[in-house]
């Protein structure tokens, strides 16, 4: 099989193409200024390494060039000749040219600042700056109340000397979102103070980046600018996309608190059970529902004794004398107690269980004078009339029209809407400093911390520190205000007791610790693209805060939102969000 050889012209007309191709290749900047940026935040064998890369890929590209044979370069002419060997130096030299930009002035320096002031972030770059040079500012603005660009508003970069502004520059709208680009042009050279100033809905933020240098000339140009710790790059862009938020470590009040299972009740003397006063069958009209709010006094439903069962009106008399002994005795005991506290001879706990004892009696009374009132108003078709013996929200109905109810059975449930108590069981052998309770916190599913003490109108109601022999637990009742906690009765969950007073700690939000392999580690911002794995020592924990003991300083910036996402960009995760496209 003969192979035909290419004929001059065609190996001409490919060689004008590879030169075409090559001099695109080589003569075309880096478009994107992240990679410029991370080549620059890389570490020396990180940079030698992507050098290499670079290298075998240009390799690469060039060995994918056909090899002409010993027929074929004698049948070409010097001229094509020419324009390769023009390409190749075209290449060299378009290489040299990108790495000699005089623009750059000092090649890849870049002078990077972060600023913080109480409503916006700054980070900028740009190059040193040189007499009669344009300089770009890449000025980069979020908003701290939710962690979102910039989207509008004018930026002035000014340079200014004793206070006075020699210089200023002045953009009137961003690149694209949260991206300015004043471009600065100094006429004088010297040491200058960069001020920064953004204006947007009505509001002026003052970013002064201190003491910059203009230099005479680029070969003057002396540029050393700390570099920040970590690195770990997370681009502006990528912050704005995804969830995310820095806190400042930082000396707070904590309080010490032990943990226990709680359970919401309703206040002893702000709620009463409706029991059945005879055996016998719901009737199936006018039955109150859950949810409904009744008035002392007001009917709950019909009950329809079974027959001679509940009808003798002689006993339910007798027990509502019974009742009454009761409640007598119980307020004379309140009494005395409330005397003795007085003097000092017994606690406050005595009387706090002598005031839940006279709640309980007279409740009990109030229900008896109602079944009393019941059998007097019921009549064989309605049946028995169940009262409200006190006002407050139907929180409860056990029993549905028909239904058959034994005498003592609770039918109904009645509670205070505005209060409820919460009872929290602490271990044994943590209930040691239970006397010193003051408040509690606690967390529920997909809602935030939530506290119960004197800020949010709560307050012991008691705190028993006798063991309960069969759970080996103590116990503590709260009470608060329906709107500062949970409403719903008998619900249950985990929840921290606070025992003894504050104090001040080093502390960040409970949301910047990251689990990382079974240590906990927080993401320090040290600049506003840049990142530094700490592992860290907790200590107390208090809502939403937590100490910590070892690994970081206060003032330093920790990721309290998506820090998570910032681990994925530690492994190298470039799918997380986008880079700079400047």
């Amino acid at each position: 099989m003969t192979t035909a050889i290419p004929t001059a012209a065609v190996l001409t007309t490919r060689l004008m193409g590879m030169t075409a191709m090559i001099t695109a290749t080589a003569c075309t900047p880096m478009k994107t200024h992240r990679r410029r940026k991370h080549f620059m935040a890389m570490k020396p064998k990180q940079q030698k390494r992507h050098q290499s890369l670079t290298n075998t890929r240009t390799a690469a590209t060039l060995t994918n060039i056909p090899t002409p044979t010993a027929s074929t370069i004698t049948a070409m002419t010097i001229k094509p000749l020419g324009l390769a060997l023009s390409a190749l130096l075209l290449l060299s030299a378009c290489a040299d040219h990108e790495q000699a930009d005089p623009h750059d002035h000092a090649g890849d320096t870049a002078l990077v600042y972060t600023h913080y002031t109480e409503a916006s972030e700054l980070f900028v770059e740009f190059p040193p700056l040189v007499v009669g040079h344009s300089a770009r500012l890449l000025a980069h603005f979020t908003n701290l109340a939710d962690y979102s660009p910039v989207t509008h508003g004018t930026v002035d970069a000014a340079l200014q000397k004793d206070g006075n502004t020699l210089a200023r520059f002045r953009v009137s709208a961003p690149t694209r979102d949260g991206l300015f680009t004043p471009t600065v042009t100094p006429r004088d050279a010297g040491t200058f103070n960069l001020i920064v100033t953004l204006r947007h809905d009505g509001q002026t933020a003052i970013h002064d980046l201190g003491p910059v240098t203009v230099f005479p000339s680029a070969d003057a140009v002396d540029v050393h600018q700390p570099e920040p710790e970590g690195d770990i790059s997370y681009l502006k862009e990528q912050q704005w996309q995804n969830p995310f938020a820095t806190s400042l470590a930082s000396h707070q009040p904590l309080r010490p608190s032990v943990p226990g299972y709680a359970e919401v009740m309703a206040p002893a003397d702000a709620g009463a059970d409706i029991p059945a006063p005879a055996d016998g069958y719901m009737a199936a009209i006018d039955l109150i529902r859950a949810g409904d709010t009744v008035a002392s006094g007001d009917v709950l439903g019909y009950l329809v004794p079974r027959l001679g069962e509940g009808a003798d009106l002689g006993e339910a008399r007798v027990a509502l004398q019974r009742a009454r002994s009761q409640l007598q005795l119980s307020e004379q005991e309140l009494q005395r107690t409330r005397n003795l506290v007085t003097q000092g001879a017994i606690p406050e706990r005595r009387l706090q269980e002598a005031q839940q004892t006279y709640a309980i009696a007279q409740a009990e009374w109030k229900a008896a004078q109602a079944r009393i009132e019941q059998r007097q108003s019921g009549n064989q078709q309605a049946g028995l009339a169940l009262r409200a013996p006190v006002a407050g929200e139907v929180i409860e109905v056990r029993a549905q029209p028909g239904a058959f109810v034994r005498a003592g059975e609770r039918v109904f449930r009645i509670a205070a809407p505005d209060r409820r108590w919460l009872h929290v069981q602490i271990p044994e052998h943590l209930a040691t400093d239970l006397h010193t309770a003051s408040g509690a916190w606690f967390e529920l599913p997909r809602q935030d911390s939530r506290l119960l003490d004197e800020s949010t109108g709560a307050k012991v109601v008691q705190v028993m520190t006798a063991i309960e022999p069969v759970t080996r637990t103590a116990g503590i009742t709260l009470e608060y205000p329906s709107t500062a906690g949970p409403t719903l009765i008998g619900s249950r969950f985990t929840a921290q007791v606070y025992i003894g007073a504050p104090e001040q700690r080093l502390a960040i939000p409970r949301s910047a610790l990251v689990d990382d392999g079974g240590q906990q580690v927080v993401y320090v911002q040290s600049s506003g693209e840049t990142f530094a794995r700490r592992p860290v020592q907790t200590g107390v924990i208090d809502g939403p805060q937590v100490e910590v003991v070892a690994g970081i300083q206060a003032g330093e910036r920790v990721v309290s939102r998506g820090a998570y996402y910032v681990k994925l960009a530690s492994a190298g995760g470039d799918e997380i969000g986008h880079g700079h496209a400047h």
